[in-house]
């Protein structure tokens, strides 16, 4: 019967079962309808009500109990059918489609049931909300439940229980809501109906059916989908992923192009991207999400985790399909740090993202993905475990849209690389050099992810294994150049020999160098041999490369484990004995540099400023880099340098250097004195001709110290020194550049006055000042005189030096002051005042 036939049964009395076996119709529940309300937990005194009226109509027999009216609009399908979707009604036919599938389930007529109510095996009565709950349906008609199946019968959610055990029940459907609802329906039918076979007869009659309601087809108002909504009134709107997720479905129908050969398991025939995608978004791909279904929010559902992997798809493959370095997408796709700006369809697709292309690309993705099939319900790993990718972890960061930018790249090289067909050996050597290549260039924007996206995707293009064509020194561009190099050279000795791939391997993997190994190449002589031949194919048994090599790695791992979180566990002998060497600290602007004693990655120290960055290969001559890796160099080679016990042997080339007296500068203060290393929390300092300051962090507005006064004050405490009469010693750091830290000593007592001697470090020399610390215009007692000329102090207004800084706005009129140039002077000169003062006091 054709729809323009069956619009003139509108308003005819009908059932539900005469609906569709009679007037031939498939009921056919819209997207913009709500899920299924009457099965939800909430609703129980909706559904009781609701059931028992339906009990009482079929447990008194009479025909023709209306259920009020169902609104619809009808549409002609091949076949012969009409697709009904009802505007009202939804609640009561999804409620009497699965009474009919239980009563005939008890009944033992549910082969007949079937016939009626299905077509190629698929249900007449669906949601076109959920592909999984279209699914849920077909599978529903598809399967017989015996009673005696149940899995305890008193059990009053046995049905739902027993529905869910079986085999062709998908875990992901657990997280479609009118799936669960209509569980919990069940449940409910079979606690009201168990033990009632007779009713199926009076529900099906042809004739004279009991239950049955009013059709009013509303097709010729032509409703939209917000009328829809709104006549609607007592449902929820869809969410932003079923939404998105509806559209999506409805434009990929609407492709023309030519697709892929897809094939389901229960199809002989190819199907198209369309069909492939709706049964998979719902089937196999709905299964490996719902398994990280809380990784980005708590909600139980994977809507925003599977969003969130969507709009990275979509990033990638319009950024792929962009020219231009500076593409739009890159501003449209990628937020603030590297996150995908998940879009709205609506925006999608006014950009021109959603083609027929990028279904293609994402389908190969899920599909990937899935493998075919998943481990314990997650995903199945390409590789085994390895120091260079972590499949799950990287997943489940991309699904909460927390990636670096490198880990995005990770991500697309690992599927990239298996969708060339890489796997195994090729597959793990690939993401090793990956690896490599991002962990150690800096991508700290949108433009430098977009080439190194680009890089790697012309990279697994190639034929040849990513070892070979590194051997071939083919170009690759979107990296650190250093580092595209020491790939290159280690892809050669990679092949040299089985002994030289282990040792390359074992070195990289060390936590502390992650695949940056490049001093040890060129330390043990390596990178010249390569600049000078272009390959490294010198007879082992007259080279000693090998064996330099071995030490150079076995040296350095062992060093960096013992500090590879912090220097101040080791004492600082490390950087100490480096600094016996010579001055190695890494510079930044302003005078300021690095000493490389912190590991944190608070203002990208880490990375700008490390023992990585200075043991970085350099491919241009630099005197001064060159001369800072070899300090390293030199403490490795140094015949104390001990592998069995480095920190000993580290502190012996400390005491030697300073024994032999042959360092004269700020250097010797931080040998001597560790402690000095722990004062700057990122490690920097400010050092000129005029000054040497500790940064208490990475700026001159916060705390800073000043090396030469804070020295004192550490021998001082640390050798625990007497410095009565006075009475405290603090030590003062400042904020400002228009200040100066400084030593003060307070407390000594004469002549009923307290008297302070303040130590500074300014213009290279110690100043110290002496003084009435109440009242500048008193003046030094006389008993004090002797004392102060004995150790060479002299009036303040007679110092020809530089006038010593003090913000407070003190005078110093009455002041005596001295001067002198090292520490040791100094610590002599704190000594010996603090011993003739003691003298005076007691006298």
């Amino acid at each position: 019967m054709s729809s323009l036939e069956f619009e003139a049964y509108s308003g005819e009395r009908f059932s539900f079962f005469q609906l569709i076996k009679e007037k031939r119709v498939k009921v056919e529940i819209p997207i913009i309808q709500r899920d299924y309300a009457q099965g939800r937990q909430s609703e129980t005194e909706v559904r009781t009500a609701f059931l028992r009226a339906l009990f009482d109509y079929l447990n008194e027999g009479e025909p023709f109990r209306d259920l009020d009216f169902i609104y619809g609009t009808v549409a002609y399908m091949e076949g012969g059918l009409s697709r009904f979707i009802p505007l009202d009604g939804q609640q009561r036919l999804t409620t009497l489609f699965l009474l009919h599938w239980y009563l005939a389930q008890i009944a033992g007529k549910f082969a007949y049931l079937r016939e009626v109510l299905s077509l190629d095996g698929r249900s007449l009565f669906t949601y076109e909300t959920r592909a999984s709950s279209r699914e849920f349906c077909n599978a529903l008609i598809a399967n017989d439940i015996e009673c005696s199946d149940l899995q305890v019968v008193t059990d009053p959610n046995s049905l739902s229980k027993t529905i869910q055990d079986r085999g062709w029940f998908r875990l992901s459907w657990r997280n479609d809501p009118t799936i669960l609802s209509m569980l919990t329906m069940l449940d409910a039918i079979h606690s009201r109906f168990a033990g009632c076979t007779e009713f199926f007869d009076k529900l099906v009659d042809l004739e004279y059916p009991v239950i049955t309601f009013r059709f009013l087809n509303l097709d010729k108002f032509k409703l939209s989908d917000d009328l829809y909504i709104k006549m609607n009134a007592r449902g929820k709107p869809l969410s932003d992923f079923e939404n998105f997720k509806a559209r999506l479905e409805k434009t990929i129908k609407s492709f023309q192009g030519e697709w892929p050969a897809y094939h389901l398991d229960f199809k002989h025939e190819s199907v198209t991207g369309y069909e492939y995608f709706i049964h998979k978004i719902d089937t196999d791909w709905a299964d490996l999400f719902w398994a990280y279904r809380d990784v980005s929010t708590d909600d139980n559902t994977y809507d925003d985790e599977l969003m969130n992997f969507i709009a990275l798809i979509i990033a990638n493959f319009e950024l792929l399909s962009s020219i231009s370095d500076n593409a739009q997408p890159l501003k449209e796709l990628l937020g603030v740090g590297g996150k995908v700006n998940r879009r709205t369809f609506f925006d999608y697709e006014r950009l021109g993202y959603i083609t027929q292309e990028l279904i293609i690309e994402l389908i190969k993705m899920f599909d990937t993905l899935h493998k075919g099939t998943l481990t314990a319900g997650r995903l199945t790993p390409y590789l085994e475990k390895n120091h260079y990718y972590n499949e799950e972890v990287t997943f489940k960061k991309v699904l909460a849209n927390d990636t670096s930018y490198q880990e995005k790249l990770r991500f697309y090289a690992l599927y990239a690389g298996i969708t060339q067909d890489k796997s195994g050996i090729e597959l793990l050597s690939w993401m090793r050099v990956i690896f490599n290549l991002t962990e150690n260039t800096i991508i700290n924007t949108s433009d430098d992810y977009h080439r190194a996206l680009r890089s790697i995707r012309d990279l697994v293009s190639y034929e040849d294994s990513v070892i070979d064509l590194l051997k071939q020194d083919i170009q690759i561009r979107g990296f650190t150049e250093v580092q595209v190099f020491e790939e290159k050279v280690k892809a050669h000795l990679l092949k040299k020999s089985p002994e030289w791939e282990a040792a390359i391997l074992k070195l990289e993997s060390h936590p502390f160098f992650r695949g940056q190994i490049g001093f040890a190449l060129k330390f043990s002589g390596i990178i010249k041999y390569y600049l000078d031949h272009k390959n490294t194919l010198w007879i082992d048994t007259e080279s000693k490369f090998y064996e330099r090599f071995s030490y150079y790695s076995i040296a350095a791992s062992v060093l960096f484990s013992a500090i590879e979180k912090h220097s101040g566990s080791f004492d600082y002998a490390w950087e100490r004995a480096v600094l016996t060497k010579g001055d190695y600290l890494t510079s930044t602007s302003a005078n300021r540099y690095n000493l490389l004693s912190t590991r944190l990655y608070k203002n990208n120290i880490e990375r700008d400023h490390s023992w990585r960055r200075l043991l970085r290969l350099f491919l241009t001559q630099s005197d001064n880099w060159e001369s800072k890796q070899g300090y390293v160099k030199a403490v490795l080679d140094d015949p104390q340098f001990d592998v069995e016990n480095v920190k000993d042997g580290l502190e012996k080339i400390c005491q030697t250097a300073l024994e032999s007296s042959k360092i004269d500068d700020w250097r010797v203060l931080f040998i001597s004195e560790p402690s000095l290393f722990g004062i700057c929390n990122q490690g920097f300092i400010v050092k000129s001709y005029s000054e040497m300051i500790l940064l208490h962090e990475s700026q001159r507005n916060h705390r800073h110290s000043e090396l030469f006064s804070k020295y004192l004050e550490i021998k001082l405490r640390k050798n625990n020194l007497d410095v009565t009469p006075f009475h405290r010693m603090k030590y003062f750091s400042v904020k400002s550049g228009a200040e100066s830290a400084y030593l003060i000593l307070e407390g000594a007592l004469f002549s009923n006055w307290q008297y302070d001697l303040k130590v500074c470090y300014k213009k290279n020399s110690y100043q110290f000042l002496f003084y009435n610390a109440v009242d500048s215009s008193i003046t030094i007692p006389d008993v004090l005189l002797p004392c102060l000329r004995e150790l060479d102090f002299i009036p303040f207004d007679d110092f020809k030096g530089s006038r010593v800084d003090d913000v407070s706005g003190y005078s110093y009129m009455n002041a005596q002051i001295y001067s002198c140039d090292t520490p040791e002077e100094a610590l002599i000169k704190i000594l010996e005042f603090c011993a003739l003062l003691r003298g005076i006091s007691h006298l």
